[in-house]
């Protein structure tokens, strides 16, 4: 590689991150007027999910880690990916893939997740027990807190609505519904168990 080339290339990787916290601070401001007014932050955070490149990645590092309850330490938000609600927790060392869409969730450490996944917040945000009712106007029992274990790795297109243990694999694909235990790789819809790991 050309010298200058390696020159700039070392500015850039020294400088982004600068830049790019400096940036976050007027992203977390809409953030937190967003939850005052709405109780979520998912429009400022979609804005925030479309900024490209490293610079993106690092803006959204420092957006989130101001906004949600706690962000650990190598934690990688790619492209598209956005977090609805600041009740959210993420250990160290967890990559977001592309266009996931997180809700309250507590995640563990050294967490993969691939791209186009959908944390939900539960599986009881809406009712339709009452026929005489819209769904829409029928009172569930709403959000819960989703706990994703440490040392897991959740495959691409896959819909989380229950608790995943620690060391587990969720296939491509899949809907969780019901809790996977630790040590356990899971796949279809409804995930079922495939094998113990």
């Amino acid at each position: 590689m050309d010298p200058i080339l390696k020159l700039l290339h070392r500015i850039y990787l020294r400088a982004i991150p600068y830049a790019a916290y400096l940036c976050a601070q007027f992203y977390i401001l809409l953030g937190l007027i967003s939850d005052r007014l709405v109780g979520t932050i998912a429009e400022p955070s979609l804005i925030v999910s479309r900024i490209p490149f490293f610079f993106g990645e690092k803006l959204r590092y420092f957006y989130y880690k101001k906004l949600l309850i706690s962000v650990g330490y190598g934690v990688t938000f790619k492209y598209g990916s956005f977090c609805q609600y600041r009740k959210t927790k993420i250990g160290n060392r967890v990559l977001i893939g592309y266009f996931d869409t997180i809700g309250e969730v507590d995640i563990g450490n050294d967490v993969l997740i691939g791209s186009n996944v959908n944390i939900l917040s539960g599986v009881q945000q809406h009712a339709f027990d009452d026929p005489d009712k819209l769904i829409w106007d029928t009172p569930a029992a709403g959000r819960r807190m989703i706990t994703i274990g440490s040392d897991v790795w959740i495959g691409n297109d896959a819909v989380i609505a229950n608790d995943i243990g620690t060391r587990c694999v969720v296939a491509i694909n899949s809907m969780v519904i019901r809790k996977v235990r630790n040590h356990t790789l899971v796949g279809g819809n409804p995930a079922e168990k495939l094998m113990r790991i």
